[in-house]
């Protein structure tokens, strides 16, 4: 999966899981939608929260007339002509990462384009290859929305999230002086 990115002075794009789980601080909110299914959520918005992470998804509307549409175990929305939006209303959120990709019209993933946009200015685009394929963002800075957006031009699709993490990313001193020691040994061994 690679992608082009704008992304802001201190946020990071990552695409292993693990290596973004390993940057997050321990009590991250991990959000699988295992209890939706097929058009079981059809509502405008969706509220979830656990522990002091909390957040708002919804349809921003770009045409379609808004409105969530529920996938089995994932979340879409009931328009391709809109984007799906994620406002963070809990505690700050440095790190957010899952399965972002494109569905078609009966809910299944369709590859394509997409694009993700982050309140810090943060914009990455990529073709999305699979719907387990993973993207995680790092930020020195509290995220405070985003948004995902299929944006393919030959079929309708709509954007779909699953596996979602919000949290926080381990401190950015602790992550410079990993790096600086990482130079360090890589000095040592010329």
């Amino acid at each position: 999966m690679l992608g082009t990115t704008s992304a802001a002075f201190g946020t990071i794009v990552m695409t292993d899981e693990a290596d973004f789980v390993n940057a997050m601080m321990p009590g991250y909110y991990l959000e699988e939608f295992d209890g939706f299914t097929y058009g079981s959520y059809t509502e405008l918005t969706l509220d979830l929260a656990q522990g002091g992470w909390a957040y708002t998804i919804s349809a921003e509307d770009q045409g379609g007339g808004g409105g969530l549409y529920s996938g089995d175990g994932n979340m879409s929305n009931n328009n391709a002509a809109d984007a799906l939006r994620v406002d963070f209303t809990g505690d700050p959120v440095t790190a957010i990462g899952g399965f972002f990709f494109p569905g078609e019209i009966n809910g299944f993933f369709q590859a394509g384009p997409m694009r993700i946009e982050l309140s810090d200015g943060t914009v990455y685009e990529y073709d999305s290859v699979s719907d387990t394929d993973f993207l995680g963002f790092v930020s020195e800075a509290p995220i405070t929305w985003m948004l995902i957006d299929a944006v393919g031009l030959d079929l309708p699709d709509w954007p779909t999230m699953d596996h979602f993490y919000v949290g926080t990313a381990v401190p950015a001193p602790s992550v410079v002086a990993l790096l600086g020691l990482a130079g360090f040994a890589r000095r040592r061994r010329r």
